[in-house]
């Protein structure tokens, strides 16, 4: 093995990892945001508890992708580093970036300080201010001077051509959408496609609601039956993952489906996108629309009163999870990777 490949190590599993620890926290947000429908103030206590579990699940991820690369040392500068990067929007594809970020600096910086003098005083020093005020700071400034902005600026830019095209052909409106909304997932780009949803929702382009809510559920529901369908072709633990995401999609979750994504991206991705993209696409076509102007939306295959034609509705997620269940079996490696922990 070379120093390099000695380095960076098994990155997967440095991913896995990292999903291990962040599914309970998604499993919080969902299962919270729906105990948030109680009225009253437990049900403004549950919501306040959803919305911080869901700022958290890019944290966590980052947190426990670092751990994995250099060990408990990582946690704490990861942790503040992925805070940051979540004020600063960067979702779910941020706590990737900086997980992997601020694993090997740290990584590095106990590579530099092994070649000091050691000795008890030496390694305090090192391990509780040295190394985690330095990594926060390199890692703090890489993500707020260097990779924050620029994705910010590229979602500013894709909701301004989206509103650009609220005019035009509502197929490849709702395809592009489609297409954002499964790209990560809860993320930032699905930030954008969801949030220009609500907005033509509120002017009255209804034609663009209903595909997005379309779009919402496909990844979760299709990896979820993908591992109930194909179950051989999973692991235990990503079966039960699988039933997680299958609960997940009740709700119009996308974030169930971002363990499978973490852990081959490459792979998993272009499924969901291409699959909500088709559900996206064929719902416009068939004219199915959400009548009424609602200030949060929540995709579910059973859709809800303000949806024209729920049959088609349906229908159109029948077909997205097909072309998405259809795409992850193909595109699936042959063995899947075990988790440790």
């Amino acid at each position: 093995m070379s120093k390099k490949e000695n380095f960076f190590g098994d990155v997967r599993k440095h991913l896995m990892s990292g999903v291990s620890f962040m599914l309970p926290v998604i499993i919080i947000y969902a299962f919270f945001m729906v105990l948030g429908q109680v009225p009253g103030q437990v049900g403004v206590l549950f919501t306040s508890i959803s919305t911080v579990a869901q700022s958290l699940i890019g944290t966590v991820l980052a947190a426990y992708i670092a751990y994995s690369i250099v060990g408990k040392l990582a946690l704490a500068p990861t942790f503040v580093v992925g805070m940051l990067s979540e004020q600063l929007g960067m979702g779910f594809i941020g706590g990737i970036i900086v997980g992997l970020l601020m694993g090997y600096i740290i990584k590095l910086l106990v590579a530099i300080a092994g070649k000091f003098k050691q000795g008890q005083g030496n390694d305090i020093l090192m391990s509780f201010i040295i190394i985690p005020v330095v990594s926060t700071i390199v890692g703090g400034a890489l993500v707020y001077f260097l990779i924050a902005t620029p994705v910010t600026n590229a979602m500013d830019s894709i909701y301004s051509w989206l509103e650009g095209m609220s005019s035009g052909n509502a197929i490849l409106i709702a395809s592009i959408l489609g297409a954002m909304i499964a790209f990560d997932m809860g993320g930032p780009v699905n930030k954008v496609a969801y949030t220009f949803a609500i907005a033509a929702s509120t002017a009255g382009l209804f034609h663009v609601v209903a595909p997005v809510l379309v779009a919402i559920t496909i990844p979760v529901l299709a990896v979820g039956l993908a591992t109930v369908i194909f179950k051989k072709r999973y692991t235990d633990d990503e079966r039960v993952t699988g039933k997680s995401a299958l609960f997940m999609s009740l709700f119009g979750l996308t974030e169930g489906a971002i363990p499978f994504a973490v852990v081959n991206p490459f792979r998993t991705i272009p499924a969901f996108m291409v699959g909500s993209m088709v559900g996206a696409a064929l719902t416009a076509a068939l004219g199915v629309v959400n009548t009424t102007v609602i200030p949060s939306l929540i995709g579910t295959i059973i859709g809800s009163p303000t949806i024209v034609n729920t049959l088609l509705y349906v229908l159109c997620h029948i077909v997205g999870v097909a072309v998405t269940i259809t795409l992850l079996i193909l595109l699936k490696e042959k063995k899947s990777l075990v988790v440790e922990v």
